[in-house]
């Protein structure tokens, strides 16, 4: 057990250790652990039952997680089994939220995402991989539509396709697959995306008046 857990349970009182025992499918299985182990130090006394009860329940809460989703895409809830509301889980910004920022605002907006991300889960050396990944992606992918003067709507496809690599490259080795987490609110990311979006659109249009 990593020791940022106990000493957590050991700052907090035995009313809300008990309420993270009691109320356990809430929270990370590492917090219920260090919460019973730190009330045992205290000399609160769990039977044999309890323990193997707790015990079975942190498994199969692990074993939840590790479950893939039977399917992919904005739409899907690729997130379900991996969301938890513990306030001691890394706040995250869900599968589900940087594949749509990668499909319609670019691939190197969902990179970002998915390196903050990472920066939490595997440190800076690795989220920088993910944003250099997508920052390649993107150039290759405008260069490709420039040259072969493809249609501006046919762009969603290769955009689906970087959605896809990115979480399959970066997401599933550096953050985990099984791995539980608080999801991250999008309305920062949302508002720039926004912003940007609107900055081409008057950059085209007052092109287009000239």
């Amino acid at each position: 057990m990593d020791d940022q857990f106990k000493l957590r349970a050991a700052a907090r009182t035995d009313e809300e250790l008990q309420e993270r025992v009691d109320n356990r499918e809430k929270y990370l299985p590492e917090t219920v652990e260090a919460s019973v182990e730190e009330l045992q130090f205290r000399g609160v006394e769990f039977s044999e039952e309890e323990l193997t009860v707790i015990a079975e329940d942190m498994q199969a809460r692990r074993n939840l997680a590790e479950i893939k989703p039977d399917s992919y895409g904005m739409f899907s809830n690729r997130d379900k089994n991996n969301l938890i509301e513990d306030p001691d889980a890394p706040p995250l910004y869900s599968r589900r939220a940087i594949y749509g920022f990668s499909v319609f605002f670019s691939v190197f907006f969902g990179a970002v995402m998915l390196a903050m991300n990472v920066s939490k889960t595997s440190g800076k050396k690795n989220a920088i991989w993910v944003v250099l990944f997508g920052l390649g992606y993107t150039i290759a992918m405008v260069l490709l539509l420039q040259n072969f003067k493809t249609s501006t709507g046919l762009t969603i496809v290769p955009s689906i396709l970087g959605a896809y690599l990115i979480e399959a490259l970066f997401w599933n080795r550096y953050v985990g697959t099984s791995t539980l987490y608080r999801k991250r609110p999008i309305w920062i990311p949302l508002a720039i995306g926004i912003a940007i979006l609107g900055v081409f659109i008057f950059i085209a249009f007052y092109s287009g008046i000239k």
